[in-house]
């Protein structure tokens, strides 16, 4: 598992779930401003997340980190920050 890796599945849910262009989701691009994201589809990008790498958020844990991220870079490091701590082996495609 690489960084890599997890980047190129961060950017096919962007892509998938929410039918962006594959050109709008760059690493800098911030998720509210650049890919015009609200609040609800943050709670589906949420749910999303969860049902594709195999963990769930800890509120109490991780609030205050979910709360810093702001770009799609933001949403890599995070998910690479828990699918390493948890020893997640994601699937092979």
């Amino acid at each position: 598992m690489t960084d890599t890796r997890i980047n190129a599945m961060v950017k096919d849910i962007f892509v998938d779930f929410f039918e962006l262009e594959e050109s709008r989701v760059r690493p800098e691009a911030t998720l509210f401003e650049d890919l015009e994201l609200d609040s609800l589809d943050m709670v589906d990008l949420s749910v999303e997340l969860q049902s594709r790498f195999g963990f769930t958020f800890d509120r109490a844990a991780d609030e205050g980190r979910i709360r810093a991220i702001r770009t799609v870079q933001d949403f890599c490091d995070y998910v690479e920050e828990k699918v390493k701590a948890l020893n997640i082996r994601l699937p092979e495609t």
